[in-house]
């Protein structure tokens, strides 16, 4: 062990055999020991003290805890302005942010609501061409079916009149073959009368 320069080799010997002798087991016939030291030079009794340093030293450990609370007071009043004015600039940008997706928002919606408009306007044009187109067909179709009718119609006549001159030529057909089966009848039955009589 190095000596301090604050200590003898001799103060040295004396501590070593101080711990020494107070870690060895005490015998029955002795006293315990203690370790503290019966008379130190260096010491004096804490118990003199006046009634005036002890207003002063609690005098002045208020005054010591007055500006510690102070400051703690002001750290906490420091802390919590800092905390307010981060806050409010947390809700500045949150803001901002909003206020720019709102922004952006509209205007996507705005070309939703343009690409949506432009192909309404393009499906009701298609839908315009489509329905002029139907009208020309049915307009074609009304037409030709007209046609039709009417050919019908006169199909109708030429067939009625046709009938009505096969009924007039059958009538004429029939009238002579009534008169000449009458007188095949009559030239018969006068045949047989002159062959049985």
């Amino acid at each position: 062990m190095t000596a301090s320069r604050f200590q003898s080799p001799e103060d040295i010997k004396g501590h070593l055999d101080q711990v020494v002798f107070f870690n060895r087991p005490v015998l029955a016939d002795e006293e315990p020991t203690t370790d503290k030291p019966k008379n130190l030079s260096d010491t004096r009794p804490m118990n003199d003290i006046t009634r005036e340093e002890l207003s002063s030293t609690l005098s002045a450990i208020e005054e010591r805890m007055d500006k510690r609370i102070d400051r703690m007071e002001h750290d906490a009043e420091k802390r919590v302005l800092d905390y307010r004015d981060e806050i409010a600039l947390r809700d500045g940008q949150l803001r901002r942010e909003l206020d720019l997706r709102q922004e952006s928002f509209r205007a996507e919606q705005t070309a939703r609501d343009a690409a949506l408009s432009e192909k309404f306007a393009g499906f009701l044009a298609a839908q315009a061409e489509r329905d002029k187109a139907w009208e020309k067909i049915s307009e074609a179709r009304f037409d030709r079916i007209e046609k039709d009718v009417s050919s019908i119609k006169t199909d109708t006549k030429k067939v009625s009149e046709d009938v009505n001159g096969i009924k007039v030529t059958m009538a004429k057909y029939l009238g002579a073959a009534v008169v000449i089966g009458a007188l095949a009848s009559a030239a018969l039955g006068a045949a047989a009368k002159h062959f049985l009589s």
